[in-house]
């Protein structure tokens, strides 16, 4: 039975989900941080089906980051980053593809009134393709829907750029070559100059420039939503 839509549509509506992945850029992943980068992404089983005895699977690992992007666009949620590790494809006896969803997923879901999502993936030579869909639950309505995250502290600048932070816009500025520049309040998220898949390389370029450990799980999407931002809560440069 379709889901039926709330009122003006969104949440409750039984959103369709698809997502392409290149498997020159996972390459690229794989090239410059190894595989365990991807632990970030996927859990151990997950990393086994993708396996096999001359290495990483790359059209099979591009299947499944495909299947968790298509399945987490299904949930409808906003300033919200996607749960790598809490959406889980596994391989079912049968070949097809099975979707698990884990706590900050399964919390998404039950507050978009889906109970469990299906998907289906494709791919040849270069890319990865996966269609997902919901399975209606029930809706718990408006009043339990999640409150958008207060907007992370801006800075004036008044001193140049530290070097931590240049190097942050840099590594944005080479992977959107359209560009010329970053202003420090441009929304990186909005513009899609952050997305899911770079999103976890860009933490893992962040924990390398301050020092300390993040939690994807826990990050909010305004604490690195623009360059201020991320200066802010976590390169900020000591003044003397």
């Amino acid at each position: 039975m379709p889901a039926h839509p709330a009122a003006g549509g969104g949440q409750g509506w039984a959103n369709l989900g698809m997502d392409i992945v290149s498997v020159k850029r996972v390459r690229r992943l794989l090239d410059d941080h190894g595989e365990d980068f991807f632990e970030r992404m996927l859990d151990p089983g997950e990393l086994a089906d993708c396996r096999t005895s001359g290495g990483l699977d790359l059209l099979g690992l591009c299947g499944r980051i495909a299947a968790k992007e298509a399945a987490f666009k299904t949930l409808r949620v906003r300033d919200r980053f996607l749960p790598w590790r809490d959406i889980v494809v596994r391989r079912s006896e049968g070949g097809w593809p099975l979707v698990e969803l884990r706590r900050t997923a399964s919390e998404m879901a039950a507050r978009s009134g889906i109970a469990d999502i299906t998907v289906s993936i494709s791919h040849d030579v270069d890319y990865a393709v996966a269609v997902a869909a919901p399975i209606p639950g029930e809706f718990p309505g408006p009043g339990r829907e999640t409150p958008a995250n207060p907007l992370a502290p801006s800075i004036t600048r008044s001193t140049p750029m530290n070097d931590a932070l240049q190097q942050v816009k840099d590594w944005i500025l080479k992977r959107h070559p359209e560009r010329e520049d970053i202003p420090s309040d441009l929304d990186l998220i909005e513009n899609r100059l952050i997305d899911s898949l770079s999103f976890v390389e860009f933490v893992f370029l962040l924990e390398q420039h301050s020092g300390r450990s993040i939690e994807m799980e826990t990050l909010e999407v305004d604490t690195i939503r623009t360059l201020d931002a991320i200066e802010a809560n976590f390169l900020r440069a000591e003044v003397k």
